[in-house]
């Protein structure tokens, strides 16, 4: 994690938005697992009006090392303060999908986590089946 010389203003803004931030909704399901999970949207949506209300956005990049994919989030507050963090997970098929897939689980993942966002599920089996077993 890296972050601003000060987060004393970010802290603040994200306690509050935190305050008015609910779980993301369980409404897509895994048909591999029979699982509903709450996908990218629904962390988006918990968070975007408690963030807009404090102050709070966010931009996430795509990044790439070495047989892994992922994101850069940096979350930043209207006084210029911010913090950062890389998630990177392994690809086991070198393809475009499973490069694709690991970003957009790493987004959902990352934003979550940085947001204080409250995980009511774990559809984490998918991310660490054997290749033969994922679906595409």
């Amino acid at each position: 994690m890296k972050k601003s010389e000060s987060i004393k203003e970010i802290a603040v803004a994200l306690n509050k938005a935190q305050d008015a931030m609910g779980g993301a909704v369980k409404g897509v399901e895994n048909p591999f697992f029979k699982k509903n999970y709450a996908d990218l949207s629904s962390v988006v949506q918990a968070i975007k009006q408690p963030f807009a209300d404090n102050g709070l956005s966010y931009s996430q990049f795509p990044i790439t090392k070495e047989g892994y994919a992922g994101v850069e989030t940096i979350l930043m507050h209207i006084s210029g303060e911010w913090i950062e963090s890389e998630l990177l997970l392994p690809i086991v098929k070198k393809d475009p999908q499973a490069a694709g897939s690991a970003i957009t689980y790493a987004r959902r993942y990352a934003l979550q986590s940085m947001a204080g966002i409250p995980s009511e599920d774990d559809d984490g089996n998918l991310g660490s089946a054997p290749a033969s077993k994922k679906t595409e």
